[in-house]
């Protein structure tokens, strides 16, 4: 970058000499009523330079501007991050755009002067500095352009690694406050195999269940628990049998004859021991 500093400053003094020698030669020519070919082919050659310096100076700034943004990006928030990038790529563009523009008025330069009956030796030399300034801004250009696309890479396997992590706690937070919760007769709940009968002559001696070992979770209604704080059921209170464990104190059943509440005081508490609650309903 020092170099290319010194090379700056070098163009910058040859064009202030060249309008200098401009300067004088127009001075000294005394006036026509008709153009003087030679000034103008000069003036033209000028306007020409001086856009080509202009785009140099504007494709540094814009350097700078993308060096600035792409500095700590990826500590930055994703919505942060995807504006940068926008204006990252609207700074590359501009760039691209100006340095074709520039070799292009080079080239015109160059080929204008060589071919023209007035041609000035003095504006080779300077067409060939700038050249060699060009093609040294291409490569600083293209340079940049590697460390934006490594940063994207960086960028975009940070957001997509965010995104994952999102995902994942949101399903941990999900599984953190779910739970089910089925009800039915013995029958019904023995049939969708929640329950098990232990004794095999229920029907002479009384039944006795208890929870099989392995059931279909998908059988049960899913609920949040920090939102569901109560379950209605249209049968009397003393019909409902709570078979799962959960900690006492930590709910209420309340009711009449026809139907009945369940109130979850605290959901943690009540959850804690069984995160499925089973409650027969007897007939």
């Amino acid at each position: 970058m020092d170099s290319m500093a010194v090379r700056d400053s070098r163009l910058r003094v040859a064009g202030v000499v060249f309008f200098a020698v401009l300067l004088l030669l127009s001075s000294c020519s005394p006036e026509k009523q008709k153009p003087d070919p030679r000034q103008e082919h000069v003036e033209s050659m000028m306007a020409i330079l001086a856009q080509v310096q202009k785009n140099l100076g504007r494709i540094q700034q814009k350097e700078a501007v993308v060096e600035r943004l792409s500095s700590g990006i990826e500590g930055k928030e994703t919505t942060n991050v995807e504006q940068i990038g926008k204006d990252i790529m609207t700074s590359i563009r501009f760039i691209d755009s100006s340095l074709v523009s520039s070799k292009n008025l080079i080239r015109k330069l160059e080929e204008e002067n060589r071919s023209s009956s007035y041609r000035v030796e003095s504006l080779d030399r300077l067409v060939s500095e700038l050249k060699i300034a060009i093609n040294t801004k291409d490569k600083e250009v293209n340079a940049l352009k590697g460390h934006v696309q490594k940063l994207n890479n960086q960028v975009s396997s940070l957001i997509a690694t965010v995104d994952v992590l999102d995902e994942y706690i949101q399903g941990q937070e999900s599984q953190l406050y779910t739970a089910y919760y089925i009800s039915g007769t013995f029958s019904q709940l023995v049939a969708k195999g929640i329950l098990v009968r232990i004794n095999q002559l229920g029907g002479i001696f009384g039944s006795d269940y208890r929870l099989a070992s392995d059931f279909n979770v998908n059988l049960f209604k899913k609920i949040d628990i920090t939102e569901t704080r109560d379950l209605f059921f249209d049968k009397p209170l003393k019909n409902l049998k709570i078979i799962t464990p959960h900690t006492v104190g930590s709910y209420e059943l309340a009711g009449g004859k026809t139907s009945s509440l369940l109130l979850i005081r605290d959901e943690n508490a009540f959850w804690q021991k069984s995160r499925c609650l089973v409650i027969v309903v007897e007939e």
